[in-house]
């Protein structure tokens, strides 16, 4: 008995030390294997694709950790190559470079404009299939060239890209600007039948772009409420210049440096549309996901002037579906917690009712932008980027009868019911007494 446990013993130890020893034998060491950070797709000039691969250099790495400067030249380098498909691409890197690629790392995937305005099934699922990429990198689609936006990433607060592009999508935690949208979230959205799919909506600023936005501004006096729509909204749809801007278009001093403003909306596998900061924000408080924004709304004591009000969730955005006739008919209950940020001569002394006059205020501004929001994505970029649909399904008993439904077409008829309570708190105000 003793003998049969100890060979059975012995098995198991070899059995174990022969896995091992494969594993170490074809497995791959750290020195020879060129970790992608970042990827860039463009539409190619003299081929179907144009690849741009930033790729670590962790030799350089070690000496920026250890300087007190350092720029993305210096812990990585970007190489792009045209080519007829993204797996012929990354093979063909792999021909000339000296290490084996590995995606493992990569911390985002980037689609010019161009590009997202084709049908980017093809990659979507190359990527998905590929068992190095991981689902939790950032989708951003940019406005220029995905080389460029690549070459333009220029860390200057942190020492390496990769922690960079880790720390970009983390602003939407404090400004509601942006998003964290992972490229398993676009995914997920793209192949579902409850949503269309969404990216962070990126670009290079300079002054060729400011100037676009200037020109935009002359052309429709900053309102963002589409007149396809057939809805009339008023003057709490026309917001504050900071929270018109897209991607690109903000006047910074420091030109020529990406920023990731504003989201980027999809309508099978197609870019359709940009929702600009306020928009987004409307988007992220539907889909809660809002953790803290500022905005700025139409004064009630003074005609001319604007109040800076803080807004967070106090309770999650309670969505419910029904179908009219047919038609969707969407009701939203959302419940913000508010406060006062800036100060000026009518709000130094706010007493109840006055408190109760912006607290309306408040309301009614959240209550048109959201509605001016959802007609924008629903009436002219007929998506469905809030996952409505969600909600929708259950009003149908089978499966097929909510496939042979087809909500995404459906959508484009939706009506909406935006309802907001802001519960309004500020440490800051002095009460009359």
């Amino acid at each position: 008995m003793n003998d049969s446990y100890i060979k059975y013993v012995y098995i198991i130890l070899l059995i174990i030390f022969i896995f091992f020893s494969l594993t170490i034998r074809t497995g791959k060491s750290l020195n020879e294997l060129a970790y992608v950070i970042a990827i860039g797709l463009d539409v190619g000039e003299s081929n179907k694709l144009n690849l741009s691969l930033q790729i670590s250099n962790p030799s350089a790495s070690g000496i920026a950790e250890s300087s007190s400067s350092s720029s993305q030249s210096s812990d990585s380098i970007i190489e792009s190559i045209e080519c007829s498909s993204l797996s012929s691409g990354l093979n063909l890197f792999n021909s000339y470079l000296s290490k084996e690629l590995n995606l493992s790392h990569c911390k985002v995937l980037v689609l010019s404009e161009n590009l997202a305005n084709t049908d980017i099934s093809e990659y979507l699922y190359t990527l998905m299939n590929n068992i190095q990429f991981r689902s939790d990198a950032n989708i951003v689609v940019c406005k220029n060239s995905s080389e460029m936006f690549l070459k333009s990433s220029k860390p200057s607060l942190e020492q390496l890209s990769a922690r960079y592009y880790e720390s970009i999508p983390t602003s939407s935690e404090y400004t509601g600007y942006t998003a964290n949208i992972t490229f398993g979230d676009f995914f997920s959205a793209y192949t579902d039948s409850f949503s269309d799919p969404v990216a962070i909506l990126g670009a290079i600023n300079s002054k060729f772009s400011q100037d676009s936005l200037n020109l935009a501004n002359s052309n429709s006096d900053l309102n963002i409420a589409n007149e396809s729509t057939e809805k009339n909204f008023s003057i709490f749809t026309t917001p504050s210049k900071d929270s018109s801007y897209l991607a690109g278009q903000t006047p910074l001093k420091s030109q020529y440096t990406t920023e990731n403003i504003g989201l980027a909306a999809f309508n099978n596998g197609k870019l359709v549309g940009e929702l600009n900061a306020i928009e987004t924000m409307c988007y992220l408080i539907i889909a809660n996901k809002l953790e803290i924004a500022q905005i700025s709304i139409p004064s009630p004591f003074y005609p001319n002037e604007t109040m800076d009000i803080t807004i967070k969730a106090n309770k999650n955005t309670k969505c419910t579906v029904d179908l009219v006739n047919g038609t969707p008919y969407i009701n939203i209950n959302i419940d913000i917690l508010s406060r006062l940020t800036s100060m000026d001569v009518g709000s130094n002394t706010l007493n109840e009712e006055r408190v109760k006059k912006v607290e309306e205020y408040t309301n009614k501004y959240l209550e048109e932008n959201i509605l001016s929001y959802l007609y924008k994505t629903s009436k002219d970029f007929k998506t469905d980027i809030n996952g409505f649909g969600r909600f929708a399904v259950k009003n149908f008993l089978i499966w097929n009868d909510w496939i042979d439904y087809n909500w995404l077409h459906k959508y484009e008829s939706a009506t909406f019911n935006v309802t907001v309570k802001s519960d309004f708190k500020s440490s800051y105000l002095l009460m009359e007494s």
